[in-house]
């Protein structure tokens, strides 16, 4: 895959993601979502302990592995069945994958050109800041179609 198929890759998918973030606020229920939507619900601990034919105790330890954050996805797929519910997960970027990739080439450039930079300096040939961003930018943009290899290593 290339560096056009990627970019259209992660161009489809932002798309995507940015429906996401609407959904997303980052609050979480004190109690976690199944103990919330169980009680909303007037459902018991075991009311959905015979409708997903778990022990009344495995529903509150699952209740509060959830606020822990360590909770099974099949799990969570059990409890929303027995809750009449669909469970959904995925990953809310804080920006988006684009500006991540760029953001990463930038990184490795300026690594790159640090180097360059100071041995120029030490020849007497520092080059303006203007000719630096100029060379900067390329450097990313040569990065991005050429050297996918060792992208994410640092």
């Amino acid at each position: 895959m290339d560096y056009w198929d990627k970019k259209l890759i992660r161009e489809q998918l932002d798309f995507k993601l940015e429906m996401l973030k609407n959904l997303y606020n980052g609050i979480l229920p004190t109690t976690g979502w199944i103990k919330s939507i169980r009680e909303a619900l007037g459902m018991t601990t075991s009311d959905l302990a015979k409708r997903v034919k778990l022990d009344q105790s495995r529903i509150t330890r699952l209740e509060n592995s959830e606020i822990e954050g360590d909770l099974k996805i099949s799990s969570m797929k059990k409890i929303a069945e027995g809750l009449n519910m669909k469970f959904v997960y995925g990953f809310v970027p804080s920006e988006s994958l684009e500006k991540i990739v760029q953001d990463q080439a930038r990184k490795i450039a300026m690594k790159k050109l640090e180097k360059l930079d100071h041995t120029m300096r030490l020849e007497g040939q520092e080059l303006s800041q203007a000719a630096k961003n100029k060379d900067l930018e390329d450097m990313i943009q040569k990065i991005l179609h050429n050297e996918s290899k060792g992208f994410w290593k640092e």
